[in-house]
């Protein structure tokens, strides 16, 4: 299970990659490849009719991935996608900044119990973040931070647990009926919590209430008379994926941040005194000061660099043959991007595997070289990069203002952070110790 984190595939195949840039995966039973080429990566993101997603149907058919996220803005093509691009591009105009901040007072109520007390970050961001998903996405409270065991919270993750389990990825055992059924009647619970969501919202828009999530503004863009609409099933499909896009990812880059934070002091004390310069008396950062928090932002890309929350570009399926190289890629062959070797190919980056935020003081380490690109790159770039970032900054500017961070002494992370599946780190505690100052 370990060896399939993102890190440990890389070095297991490190030769292929820096030399050859394309090995091969087995996934669901079928041999893929697998290539960590920035030429071949702008090919991937804009040929897209020769490049299509490779979706749940054609992949994985009958399994607990196309029964819960079925056909959505992630997972689709052609006028389909172009559909789901607009309604979905119209509701993330304006994000509802107000409920990340809300969240993010009721995450330092909860640091206030562990001042100077080792806590697994991990699990902590995995809280916060499905917190402001929830209130952000259809304004409902998960209390994932309050009461991590209530009902609501154990039926998401036990989905979660289903599409993070490697093993249903790289072996077709949902072949099995036993297995499958089991997990696809997880995936029923949750998606009626979805319907009553969907249902929810439109009586409470019918009742003029109007609280600017995400699912309210998909449903207005919907009523506009110029786009044709998602039906409820789509918004349903649509919420699975925003939720699965939205909470790891973001929960896994805030954990590994802290993690750098905190073995890297001169980093962390001139981030501080960068948000104490910018923010002053303000807690969170208003829309110009997110603008400001130069240095942060540094950070913040930085830490993307070296562990992007999605390492695998989502699968495409060539749809005619394709010549890489020395190699011919036959159609219908699965194939993705490595972001992760991109991001640390020694060819590409000087010292690869150090931190080094300043690298990003130059803008073109991050737009359009194809080097970077830990949320994508052109049309298909993830709609979501803006909500993680600010997602971040707010968690940092909150969290660095108030506590210091380390490492302790026995972590099992002193010489290098330890991943599982995913992006996600083992279990990492870090200690978070209030300033006196």
């Amino acid at each position: 299970m370990d060896d399939s984190s993102a890190d440990k595939f890389y070095l297991n195949n490190k030769e292929y990659f820096d030399n050859d840039g394309i090995t091969k995966l087995q996934v669901g039973g079928k041999w893929m490849c697998v290539v960590s080429d920035p030429v071949i990566a702008k090919d991937i993101f804009l040929r897209t009719d020769i490049f299509p997603k490779l979706l749940f149907d054609e992949f994985l058919p009958d399994s607990v991935f196309s029964h819960h996220f079925g056909v959505n803005i992630v997972h689709s093509n052609g006028d389909i996608w172009k559909r789901a691009r607009h309604i979905c591009n119209l509701a993330f105009k304006v994000l509802p900044i107000h409920l990340f901040v809300d969240v993010g007072f009721k995450l330092m109520n909860i640091m206030e119990t562990i001042d100077n007390k080792p806590i697994d970050v991990g699990d902590l961001m995995h809280r916060f973040t499905l917190d402001v998903l929830g209130k952000a996405v259809f304004d409902f409270d998960f209390n994932n931070l309050g009461d991590p065991k209530n009902v609501y919270v154990t039926t998401y993750n036990e989905v979660q647990d289903e599409v993070n389990n490697f093993l249903y990825q790289v072996l077709p055992l949902d072949l099995i009926p036993y297995l499958k059924n089991r997990r696809i009647g997880k995936v029923k619970k949750l998606h009626s919590l979805f319907d009553d969501f969907i249902k929810n919202k439109y009586k409470s828009m019918a009742a003029g209430k109007s609280n600017g999530d995400l699912l309210e503004l998909m449903i207005k863009a919907c009523d506009d008379p110029n786009n044709e609409g998602f039906n409820d099933i789509e918004l349903r499909y649509n919420l699975a994926i925003f939720m699965v896009a939205g909470h790891d990812t973001t929960a896994n880059a805030l954990a590994t941040i802290f993690y750098l934070l905190a073995i890297h002091k001169d980093v962390q004390q001139k981030a501080r005194e960068e948000i104490l310069s910018v923010l002053g008396s303000d807690l969170t950062p208003s829309t110009e000061q997110h603008k400001a928090l130069k240095y942060l932002n540094m950070v913040i890309n930085e830490n993307l660099r070296l562990y992007p929350p999605v390492s695998f570009l989502p699968w495409r399926k060539l749809t005619e043959d394709f010549k890489y190289k020395n190699h011919v890629i036959p159609a219908g062959t699965g194939i993705s991007l490595l972001i992760y070797a991109i991001q640390h190919s020694p060819k590409l980056w000087e010292n690869p595997e150090e931190f080094i935020p300043e690298r990003f003081e130059n803008e073109k380490n991050i737009n359009g070289s194809y080097t970077w690109m830990p949320f994508g790159v052109g049309s298909r770039m993830c709609l979501g990069n803006h909500f993680s970032l600010i997602e971040q900054r707010i968690a940092l500017c909150l969290i660095l203002r108030k506590y210091e961070i380390s490492l302790p002494s026995n972590s099992i992370h002193r010489n290098r952070l330890q991943m599982k599946v995913f992006g996600t780190p083992k279990q990492l505690n870090l200690i978070f110790k209030r300033r006196t100052e």
